[in-house]
């Protein structure tokens, strides 16, 4: 008697299952078993299904993030995000979707214009002070990878005064940027400023080296090679190094009276 009790109860629940929950649970159990095609379109089908919007939203993040890591569909991806931005009544997913795009645009596709775009209308909705931080970096990397020199340079100077989290990864691109302006004295002194403020971050980003090629780029051969002796330690790469400071003594030998060595 108990047996069949039990079975009803199981058949009346099971039956009252929506069929849009079936089909997202076989969208998950599909992507347990590497069948990543079918389970999107069973997640989708759910969605499309589905009258309770948490669980569409729901539905939807989880065929978007099998298209974007395990498919990798980006362009679909892309759209799923979208869907969930525009019809989504849950703010937290919308933000999670818009920050999905620019990532897909920024690290997976390197679109830099369109990751830009995105960063921009993202970089608002972003409450947590290190998250906002980490997405206005973002934004001045993209700057600097399209071309927009002088506008990453103002916009990295208007944000490292509030900068907590992230003020040695701006300064870096700002002398990345001053070399790629021939600006290098500029160059070198935000490097400077960079090693007082954080050896052990300027040892882990190789900017000795950086350091040293700009030294070199202005024939500055025998101070960059001071440089380099001073902090060969900090050099991870002792191969590298022997063949840096080889290619200083030659410049050296070849433009003996570059600067620092003028007496």
């Amino acid at each position: 008697m108990l047996k069949k009790i039990g079975l009803i109860f199981i058949l009346f629940f099971g039956a009252c299952t929506p069929r849009s929950e079936k089909l997202y649970e076989n969208g998950l159990d599909l992507v347990t078993k590497n069948r990543f095609l079918e389970a999107v379109d069973s997640l989708e089908d759910s969605a499309a299904i589905d009258t309770n919007a948490q669980r569409k939203t729901r539905a939807l993040m989880e065929a978007a993030r099998v298209l974007r890591l395990e498919i990798r569909d980006y362009a679909k991806s892309l759209l799923v995000y979208r869907q969930v931005i525009l019809e989504s009544d849950d703010p937290i997913s919308r933000l999670q979707a818009q920050e999905s795009i620019t990532e897909i645009y920024f690290e997976n596709l390197q679109d830099y214009n369109m990751a830009l775009r995105e960063l921009l209308v993202l970089e608002p909705l972003i409450v947590d002070q290190q998250r906002r931080e980490l997405v206005k970096l973002r934004i001045a990397q993209c700057m600097q990878l399209t071309g927009q020199h002088q506008a990453a340079l103002e916009y990295i100077d208007a944000t490292l005064n509030s900068s907590k989290h992230e003020q040695k990864n701006f300064l870096k691109i700002k002398a990345q940027i001053f070399v790629t302006l021939k600006r290098l004295d500029e160059a070198l002194k935000t490097n400077e400023y960079l090693l007082e403020l954080d050896p052990e971050f300027f040892k882990s980003e190789n900017l000795y080296i950086a350091q040293t090629m700009i030294l070199e780029e202005k024939q500055e051969y025998k101070l960059a090679m001071e440089f380099l002796n001073k902090h060969r330690d900090k050099i991870a790469d002792q191969n590298y190094f022997e063949l840096r400071i080889k290619r200083l003594q030659e410049q050296i030998v070849n433009k003996p009276f570059s600067r620092g060595m003028r007496k």
